[in-house]
């Protein structure tokens, strides 16, 4: 223990005269007193803790080889998961759990609780109201570390796609445009659809009348031929799986993009009823139908193959999809393809956001702000067309004619898409199957298109209906940024 200092004042009672021949007034005893109290506190205050002040142990960050593994949900995404285990191992020691799930198992299951979701963009209304995925922190936004920075140089579509209640959830990956591609035919019609788009007045007439224009100079070309695609589509017609169910849907939503739909959406909002019986999507259903005479080999494929079969037409060809960044995959067809000036966003594109419940936040953020740089989006893309690259990086298929001229149609952000036929809203999946299986129908029996559709529109009322109004238009509105 220790003591005070030995030359220090004696401490004088007032009944102790030591030399001193005074009686003690009041004053004097209350000093003595209070003295008194003060050195017996010091006396108390050593004992119990010793002479001098000890170091508080220090809290260390774990190494990160030393961290849980870090829990990647890769979600109909598959041919990313080697490439970014490679990469995350070349700079960072913590190590990655990447499970790929499908998006039917996300949307229907409860899979463990993930720390990362990389996932299609359709997919976000579902996220969010599972509660599987939380607001976007600053840090994960990289360089900046505010939605001032980053945030601020994407394009219009990518911020659009990651937002939901006018809410960030999201660093977007990449969000491509479906666009149409053709060998062998004019595209004037298909330019003067896209001088009607952003109008305010009824111009359904007027769009079915150039598609028809450019369907016709098909069936002019392959007359002789037509017989031959109808059998090709009749045997198709039951065999399609749910993949090309969804790209089916997707070509329809294309085509509606196309009339005032665009604006007008696939629900009215007040009664959350649905809008598929009004007439211009009776008249995407004919155009889709007529393009799938024509073209039965690209109507329901993913877009990338679709793309390079209306590419390697030597007579006619024609698709709605994108071309392929994939290494070795690509191939050049300079001046046999043209792009038509129409491009519209099905939700394929790739989104990265953080689970609502993980417990490693920071890295989670890190991890999202590092697969966002500049070279992992170049690495990704060579191996994923759905991931993009930053409009300032060197995009080595520029090269291509097709290429360049799809980047022109793709990248043009000079106003603001509607989003009213994202369908991304809680529960997409299953308005897009019923729709899917009513389009079969409409392609199988033209003749009958309206009926099909006012059904079409009565099952997604009852499906609205049993997954509970307020709910589904909530979900709604967020999608098209009118409710938080």
């Amino acid at each position: 223990m220790c003591v005070p200092n030995a030359h220090e004042d004696t401490i004088l009672l007032p009944f102790q005269e030591q030399n001193r021949s005074f009686e003690p007034t009041m004053p004097s005893l209350m000093k003595s007193l209070r003295k008194l109290a003060t050195r017996t506190m010091v006396f108390a205050c050593l004992a119990i803790t010793g002479c001098g002040e000890k170091e508080l142990p220090k809290t260390t960050e774990p190494l990160a080889s030393e961290r849980p593994p870090l829990k990647i949900w890769l979600v109909d995404a598959p041919e990313l998961e080697k490439e970014i285990s490679l990469r995350w191992q070349a700079s960072s020691d913590q190590a990655l759990k990447i499970v790929p799930f499908s998006s039917d198992q996300v949307v229907s299951e409860e899979p463990f609780s993930a720390d990362v979701i990389i996932y299609p963009s359709m997919l976000l209304g579902d996220l969010v109201q599972k509660q599987l995925i939380g607001r976007l922190p600053a840090q994960a936004l990289g360089k900046g570390n505010s939605e001032s920075g980053q945030a601020s140089n994407w394009p219009v579509r990518w911020r659009t796609c990651a937002t939901f209640g006018n809410q960030l959830y999201a660093v977007p990956l990449g969000l491509t445009n479906l666009a149409p591609v053709m060998s062998g035919l004019e595209p004037n019609p298909l330019n003067e659809v896209n001088g009607l788009l952003g109008q305010s007045k009824d111009f359904n007439l007027q769009s079915l009348e150039y598609w028809s224009q450019f369907f016709a100079q098909a069936e002019t070309v392959l007359a002789a031929s037509l017989s031959e695609r109808e059998q090709m589509l009749a045997e198709q017609l039951g065999k399609w799986t749910s993949e090309e169910k969804k790209a089916l849907v997707d070509r329809f939503l294309f085509l509606a993009s196309t009339t005032t739909a665009r604006n007008r959406g696939l629900f009215e909002l007040v009664k959350m009823e649905s809008r598929l019986n009004q007439v211009e999507f009776s008249n995407s259903a004919r155009l889709l139908a007529r393009m799938a005479r024509l073209f039965p080999d690209t109507i329901a494929i993913e877009p990338e193959k679709a793309w390079s079969i209306a590419m390697a037409k030597t007579e006619v060809g024609f698709a709605v999809g994108w071309p392929s960044s994939i290494a070795g995959v690509a191939s050049d067809a300079s001046g046999k393809a043209t792009v038509a000036q129409i491009a519209w966003n099905p939700g394929r594109g790739l989104l990265a956001s953080i689970g609502k419940k993980t417990r490693q936040t920071s890295v989670s953020s890190q991890f999202l702000a590092w697969i966002s740089e500049p070279e992992q989006r170049e690495s990704l893309r060579s191996v994923c067309t759905r991931v993009e690259l930053t409009a300032d990086q060197n995009d080595r298929n520029n090269v291509r004619d097709d290429y360049r001229a799809f980047q022109a149609v793709n990248n043009r952000d000079l106003r603001v898409e509607p989003m009213g036929l994202s369908l991304r809203m809680a529960n997409a999946n299953q308005y897009r199957a019923i729709l899917a299986d009513c389009l079969v129908d409409a392609i199988r029996q033209p003749e009958q298109i309206d009926a099909i559709m006012a059904g079409c529109s009565t099952k997604w009322n009852q499906l609205t209906a049993k997954l509970g109004i307020e709910g589904q238009r909530l979900s709604e509105e967020q999608s098209l940024g009118f409710s938080k």
